[in-house]
């Protein structure tokens, strides 16, 4: 039994959907969030502990209350892939990361504050240059 992941506020854009699926695909170890209700919606998502570069993003405590989280060890976090036709413009939204309390099966899209990140970062450049 696949567990469902609530998203009381939706995702950017996905506002209408609630419940998702995170998938893995073991043949290529992608992972994916899957619109329970539309399984033909979905987003590429990756963790960002993959990436070369440090990801620290300042989260406001009212995301982490969205989740009912007490604590970051309770959370997981991923960031949204946007694919292109060139993979050398595959890109990775860093402003707006994914926090997911798998316990508690809550979910939401934080918007990260300032310009440190931004919400096209080149995918080959966070994994150091190499696509795999």
């Amino acid at each position: 039994m696949q567990k469902i992941i609530r998203f009381n506020k939706g995702i950017l854009g996905f506002e209408q959907y609630k419940d998702y699926l995170i998938l893995e695909d073991e043949s290529n170890g992608l992972y994916y969030l899957q619109v329970k209700e539309e399984p033909r919606i979905e987003f590429i998502i990756l963790e960002p502990s993959l990436f070369k570069i440090h990801y620290d993003p300042e989260i406001h405590e009212d995301y982490f209350n969205d989740v009912q989280a007490t604590s970051v060890d309770e959370l997981v976090m991923y960031v949204i892939v946007k694919l292109a036709k060139n993979e050398n413009d595959i890109t990775v939204n860093m402003q707006a990361p994914l926090l997911i309390n798998a316990n508690k099966r809550l979910g939401t899209q934080v918007i990260v504050e300032g310009d440190k990140y931004k919400t096209r970062e080149k995918l080959k450049y966070l994994l150091g240059g190499v696509l795999c």
